[in-house]
């Protein structure tokens, strides 16, 4: 029986204890008190003229069943597809947590979702189920741990999402909120050191020799060639690499342009022309030329699956198939496969530029990254020894 009480924690101390590294940081230094002296006049004029107001709500009966569905879809869309997927998975994982230690889910408590992000911090989770195989033996890479910052900050917001579009009101916006915060601020604190663990990036040297290391003229050998090449030379995410179809692509006197619909940072989909120079190292416009030809591709989806067997299918590869094909590469070239992911593509196109002296402003173009502070993450890191303090007396 699922219960609606607070969770009885085993855990306990690890909740309190991620509450007191909260509360433990320094809280900085005092604002200086600069309001107008006439503050209190200025409120109660705000407060008689909302006296005056009448109340809205009489106005604002529950829309009809037509119109809320119109909204909701809206709603639905105000978040990119790849996001939504995310949401999904990690709604499903709160379900199962819920269902294995008898909370309710929706709505949960702030003290229900603060004991499922400790455990997900200290130990991870992975539901029974998926532990094992059919014939009860262990599946080693379902074996749960502690998960980073970034993927529990996610799995908070999903839980946010679906309680929103269910018109319930969050848990961080319940009584209760305040440690809940306080519990993600001690958990962000705890692993302020995840960061230090980010993937590698795939600069120019690397890609060339994951280019060289995958051999053959077979369909997948020209595929992730062309893969490779075209998702570094765009700067691409992953979800915009699978996207990519024939008719957005131009051939032109420098390279290509293609046109991205819309992105992580363009969901309303007013699309960029990106242009992929053609380079005399990693001949990106070469290798998607052959590519092209070789799978007889004339429209549609760009980068397909392939089956096992090596055939060409009519449907786009996954945004998970493109990770497998950089640390294949990877590996392939006598790198570690587990230091690179999907992202390694665009990381690489950026560390190598900013490693070029690329102007920052043309990177963030290219890059179309919504903040330029991001953009210089990327140049600070391949700047650490350039023009060092220690350079005269080292």
């Amino acid at each position: 029986m699922v219960t609606d009480s607070e969770p009885a924690y085993h855990d306990d101390e690890i909740v309190a204890s991620f509450l007191v590294t909260a509360a433990n940081e320094p809280a900085g230094p005092t604002p200086k008190d600069d309001r107008p002296a006439d503050l209190d006049a200025i409120i109660n004029g705000a407060l008689t003229v909302l006296d005056r107001v009448e109340p809205q709500d009489l106005y604002l009966p529950d829309l009809a069943p037509d119109d809320q569905e119109r909204v909701d879809q809206f709603l639905r869309r105000g978040r990119a597809e790849a996001t939504l997927q995310s949401y999904r998975s990690d709604w499903d994982l709160f379900l199962a947590w819920c269902t294995e230690r008898r909370y309710r889910p929706l709505p949960a408590t702030p003290a229900t979702v603060a004991a499922f992000l400790t455990e997900l911090a200290t130990s991870g989770f992975v539901p029974a189920a998926d532990q094992f195989t059919k014939t009860g033996k262990l599946r080693m890479r379902r074996v749960p741990k502690p998960l980073t910052r970034a993927t529990i900050d996610r799995r908070l917001a999903a839980i946010v999402f679906a309680h929103r579009m269910a018109k319930i009101e969050p848990p961080t916006s319940q009584p209760g909120a305040g440690d809940l915060g306080l519990v993600v601020g001690g958990i962000r604190r705890t692993k302020k050191d995840d960061e230090i663990n980010k993937k590698r990036a795939a600069d120019g040297d690397i890609l060339r020799d994951m280019l060289r290391s995958i051999t053959g003229d077979d369909l997948r050998a020209h595929r992730d060639r062309a893969l490779l090449a075209i998702g570094m030379g765009g700067a691409f995410r992953r979800s915009e690499l699978v996207a990519i179809t024939v008719a957005r692509v131009t051939r032109d006197a420098e390279g290509l342009t293609i046109q991205v619909k819309s992105s992580k940072t363009d969901q309303f989909g007013e699309g960029q022309g990106v242009a992929v120079l053609d380079g005399p190292r990693l001949e990106p416009v070469r290798h998607y030329e052959a590519w092209l030809e070789q799978a007889g591709i004339t429209s549609g989806p760009v980068f397909r699956k392939l089956t096992p067997q090596g055939r060409l299918t009519d449907k786009p590869m996954s945004t998970k198939g493109v990770a497998l094909v950089v640390k294949a590469a990877a590996a392939a070239a006598g790198y570690p496969a587990e230091l690179f992911s999907g992202h390694s593509l665009r990381a690489g196109f950026l560390t190598e530029a900013g490693r070029q002296n690329a102007n920052l402003f043309k990177m963030r173009q290219h890059s179309r990254h919504a903040s330029i502070d991001m953009v210089a993450e990327y140049v600070r890191d391949t700047e650490r020894y350039r023009d060092h303090a220690g350079k005269g007396f080292m």
